[in-house]
């Protein structure tokens, strides 16, 4: 048996081939992050960074209409910066750009306030047994305003209303520190202290001006309490007689020339501009010393 002779095959398989592919997911939306810009107070310094998602950065930051508190501005960098110098609401839009040019606006409002403060320094005096009525004055924050008094207590027969006004009549001289508390709508609160002087009226305790005599040397010293010292006297109606002056601390002396009744009226002020004043009536007596009484013109 004759075998048929080994065939060998060879078989050139081609080189194997990969392939990649690679897929660029697009950027996320171009947005304005920050939600919003917290208000506050003018004249204190302000810096709020602005954040931005999306698009290619770096982004690019400006203001696209309205307008921002005085005394603020917007950097290209997006950061909000600057001294308030002005009260009130601000709306305004801002525009963020990215790397590829997309844009994107967001509306903006800040609210300022101006500090809130008590204005009124001093209150002015008190008068024992009459009415007294003032308001405690303030400005800033947010309206409406209430005040209370946290320390201490007012003189004896004054309060204080919700509105600020210390009113009603001391009951005696005395002066009284304490403390008031103001708070605005917000919650935002001040203190400041303050004293009232509650004096006693000022009167003319002199009931009547004794007379004098014709040629005869003069002299009387009116008297007064209560008000602020020194006390100054003057003549404020009618007139006194002749040769008798009234000087300022109250005295009135001189030599009366002629015999009469003379009505006049006599004040007194104290340093703060209170008044009191009261009728007389001076009278002056013809003295031992004889008048000469001068004809003039005609003929004898």
């Amino acid at each position: 048996t004759t075998l048929a002779p080994a065939t060998t095959t060879t078989t050139t398989l081609a080189p194997a081939t990969t392939t990649t592919t690679t897929t660029t997911r697009p950027p996320d939306p171009l947005e304005v992050a920050t939600e919003g810009i917290e208000g506050g107070r003018t004249g204190g310094s302000f810096f709020v960074l602005l954040s931005g998602v999306g698009g290619t950065t770096p982004y690019r930051w400006s203001l696209a209409g309205g307008s921002m508190p005085t005394g603020l501005s917007l950097t290209p960098l997006g950061l909000v910066r600057g001294v308030p110098t002005e009260a009130g609401d601000f709306s305004f839009t801002v525009r963020l750009e990215d790397d590829r040019d997309e844009a994107t606006e967001a509306d903006f409002t800040m609210s300022l306030f101006d500090p809130l403060t008590i204005d009124t320094t001093n209150l002015p005096v008190a008068v024992v047994g009459y009415g007294y009525a003032t308001d405690l004055e303030a400005s800033g924050g947010t309206g409406p305003y209430t005040w209370t008094v946290t320390t201490d207590v007012l003189p004896a027969g004054l309060n204080v209303n919700a509105a600020g006004t210390i009113s009603g009549i001391p009951d005696r001289s005395d002066t009284t520190a304490f403390t008031v508390r103001l708070e605005d709508a917000e919650g935002r609160s001040v203190e400041r202290g303050y004293s009232i002087e509650a004096i006693n009226p000022l009167v003319i305790l002199t009931p009547s001006i004794p007379g004098g005599t014709t040629g005869v040397d003069y002299a009387f010293s009116m008297a007064s309490s209560g008000g602020r010292a020194p006390h100054e006297w003057a003549v404020s109606g009618g007139s006194l007689p002749s040769g008798l002056e009234m000087a300022t601390d109250g005295t009135i002396s001189g030599q009366p020339t002629v015999a009469t009744n003379a009505s006049v009226v006599v004040q007194v002020v104290d340093s703060d501009g209170r008044v009191a004043a009261f009728p007389y009536v001076l009278s002056v007596v013809t003295g031992t010393v004889r008048q000469e009484v001068v004809a003039r013109g005609g003929t004898v």
